[in-house]
């Protein structure tokens, strides 16, 4: 028990100290974490030797190896039952894969699936048992055939390959396919390399090396004493940690952020869901009715939500979105002059591209290959209004969507359930085309993607798509073209643009002959969302992450060609001259310069960095002179516009506000943007974050791990130095989006 003990206690501590270096701080908090893991390991190793002792006798396992390289019978035998066995795992490997896509691929039913997969796995074991029996009669004649290699018999020669093989095929995934990004790549590769580094000390102590062990004095009670110290290791390392330790252990060390999640769940003392473990958001963990998210009750003398301390003012609805704008920026009202009617022309057709950063226009200085990779996008900036610092709400389509069409911020949506990957739109939220249609609006929608499905209006174009995706986000719509939509799995590696366009011009021309009537129609554009599809113009000869970014890149080059189609057809049917023409993006996308919770930041969805909510606005309103606009706004602010533009009054659970002035080259007050990244199942964290009125700041508040970041996107657009206790406004940034959260946000859920 003592060898097993100790073996494994040694490989955890190299494995630690190599994550200690690694980390780069928080020394004892990480190895406290690995003791975690370790000790149990150890023990249970420890059991294991001493039983096989017991039974078979001291030196059991040298026993078995030893009569593998001298019993030639034996060696076939086990040899050949591997071979079978690996044999038959591979054919239930190949079915459960099947299994899986469909049980687990759904992420709506992620937990279901996988408990479901889980029964179908333990319930089918026997199963392989049984057939690897008759298949080992063909393997073990395929196995007398293999040589024993050196000291290792045929069994061991197989066990190593085995293992070579499986670390080759993971390597060329994760070097090979990097478009799926397999995340928490530290996490898996430590833990593997615990138990080889366990199994490597215990071949070298009791082989080359057993002389040596023989010398150490006192084994059993050095074993007995790394026990204890690597019980004492987590009491000591993960008690009150600083804001510091707390930063590189959970972004830094292999194991950190899960680690510490998985000990937050179990050490949460009020129940409440919310833990404050090592420096976790809850700020009273014996009171169930103080976390994150709750309710701030003015004036109670307890900080309820955890932000900014007890709230000293009541919380106020915003002022309805018909009336002026408030005189400051600082978010406690969102609203809108009274509207110009007639401004914006007849119609309005709404360029929605997916996962458009808004640093990728050409015409905000991005080049790739020498060149822009947007001619016809900075074209037609050069004919409109654009936004250069224009912010998205949410860093994902299933939250930000809803929130523009619908002018509210996520938390504030009207949907079925608010923890949930595709939450479903009520009837009663009040959406941009249920807005415009009273208005003599004839509304259409042009897409061809698994979000847009609507079973109970086009159930025939949904027959590819996951029978619970229902987005209900086409609420008003006379008409929402959906064809050939398919599934999420599929849907990312879709060339849906070329069918989107063609179906959308052929509706432009129809429309055009039709001079009574006016439209309002929005366009969607999917292809620079991952995974990234190739071209043969353009070839990709960048490696690893760089390759994403240029995949990325050619992605935006085609379907900028799509806009310029889009754009043609206006021009071509006369359609152009009375045609307002809003060209948006949802979300941006990552490459890996952030990290959150312990993960390196790939792709959108999961954090509220500049890279994900900074996206192109442009506005090309008939007859108005074309400019670019300095001015921070929001997403929320595009819906208020539109009616703005038309004359149309905006409801009064919009939260945005019109910028039918700043179109007009008129002032508006100051605002800040705001956005959230809200809990769903797949990835549980919570954060609000701020961009200042002036542009300068982004100021980050990352829930889930009570931390606050600022940036100073002047001097640090990427946001890579966070100045948080250095910049001197910092505790005034944090009061702004703590007021926020608190007053209009909370008050605007009505």
């Amino acid at each position: 028990m003592a060898a097993g003990i100790g073996v494994v206690l040694l490989a955890g501590l190299i494995v630690a100290i190599a994550d200690v270096v690694h980390t780069g701080g928080g020394a004892l908090a990480v190895l406290g974490l690995w003791a975690l893991v370790a000790v149990p390991v150890a023990l249970a190793v420890g059991v294991v030797l001493a039983g096989g002792n017991a039974t078979w006798g001291t030196g059991w396992i040298r026993g078995a190896f030893r009569a593998l390289r001298t019993d030639d019978e034996l060696d076939k035998k086990s040899a050949g039952l591997l071979l079978a066995g690996a044999v038959v795992a591979g054919i239930y490997a190949l079915l459960v894969i099947k299994l899986s896509m469909k049980l687990v691929g759904s992420v709506e039913r992620k937990s279901v699936g996988a408990m479901l997969l889980a029964v179908v796995l333990v319930g089918a074991l026997p199963i392989v048992a049984v057939f690897a029996i008759p298949t080992n009669r063909a393997t073990r004649k395929v196995a007398a055939v293999l040589p024993a290699i050196g000291p290792l018999s045929r069994t061991l020669f197989l066990l190593a390959l085995g293992a070579a093989l499986a670390v080759a095929a993971g390597l060329h995934v994760v070097y090979n396919r990097l478009d799926y990004q397999v995340i928490g790549l530290g996490f898996l590769y430590s833990i593997a390399l615990f138990p080889v580094i366990a199994l490597a000390i215990g071949f070298l102590a009791y082989g080359p090396l057993s002389a040596l062990r023989e010398k150490v004095p006192a084994r059993g009670a050095v074993a007995a004493a790394a026990l204890i110290v690597a019980l004492a290791l987590p009491v000591l390392g993960l008690r009150s940690p600083s804001k510091d330790t707390q930063a590189a252990v959970i972004d830094q060390s292999w194991i950190g952020a899960k680690a510490v999640a998985v000990l937050r769940g179990l050490i949460d003392r009020d129940g409440d869901g919310v833990s404050a473990f090592f420096g976790g958001p809850d700020c009273d963990d014996h009171n169930p009715k103080v976390a994150p998210g709750k309710p701030e009750i003015p004036n109670n003398g307890i900080d309820d939500n955890c932000v900014g301390g007890d709230g000293k003012v009541a919380a106020t609805d915003p002022a309805p979105a018909s009336t002026p704008p408030p005189a400051t920026g600082s978010g406690s009202g969102s609203a809108t002059p009274a509207p110009t009617a007639g401004l914006g022309g007849k119609n309005v057709v709404v360029i929605f591209v997916d996962t458009l950063r808004g640093d990728r226009l050409g015409v905000a200085g991005y080049k790739r290959d020498g060149k822009s990779l947007t001619p016809r996008i900075d074209a037609f900036a050069g004919e409109g209004v654009r936004f250069e610092k224009a912010y998205a709400q949410a860093p994902n389509t299933p939250r930000s969507v809803p929130s523009f069409l619908s002018s509210r911020y996520p938390s504030q949506l009207k949907v079925d359930k608010m923890k949930k990957s595709y939450p479903q739109v009520r009837d009663d939220a009040e959406l941009l085309f249920e807005v415009l249609k009273p208005a003599g609006f004839t509304t259409i929608g042009q897409s061809s993607h698994f979000y847009f499905c609507d079973r109970k209006k086009y159930p025939d174009t949904c027959g590819d798509v996951a029978s619970w995706m229902n987005s209900n986000i086409g609420q008003g719509a006379d008409l929402w073209d959906n064809t050939d939509a398919v599934d999420i799995g599929p849907s990312n590696k879709d060339f849906a643009g070329p069918r989107v366009v063609k179906k959308s011009v052929a509706k432009l021309e129809e429309l055009a002959k039709q001079p009574d009537g006016k439209f309002a129609m929005l366009v969607h554009l999917f292809e620079p969302h991952s995974t990234y599809m190739t071209y043969d113009e353009f070839p990709i000869t960048e490696r690893g992450t760089a390759s994403l970014v240029q995949k990325y890149d050619y992605e935006i080059a085609m379907t900028d060609r799509y806009v310029g189609e889009l754009l043609d057809a206006l021009d071509r049917t006369g359609l152009a001259k009375t045609t307002t023409v809003i060209l948006i993006s949802d979300h941006g996308e990552a490459f890996g310069v952030h990290k959150f919770a312990g993960e390196q930041m790939f792709f959108h969805g999961q954090t509220l960095y500049r890279e994900l909510i900074h996206v192109p606005l442009i506005v090309r309103v008939p007859g108005l002179t074309a400019r670019t606009v300095p001015d921070v706004v929001e997403l929320i602010d595009v819906a208020p516009t539109i009616a703005g533009l038309f004359g149309v009054a905006p409801p009064a659970s919009w939260r945005g506000r019109s910028l039918v002035p700043l179109l007009e080259g008129k002032p508006l007050p100051p605002k800040p943007a705001f956005a959230e990244l809200l809990p769903e199942p797949k990835w549980d964290h919570d954060a609000k974050s701020m961009i200042s009125a002036d542009g300068k700041r982004h100021v980050f508040y990352r829930i889930s791990d009570s931390r606050w970041e600022i940036y100073d996107l002047e001097k640090d657009p990427e946001e890579r130095t966070n100045i948080a206790d250095s910049d001197p406004d910092a505790q005034k940034l944090k009061d702004e989006l703590a007021a926020w959260i608190e007053g209009a946000l909370s008050a605007g859920m009505q």
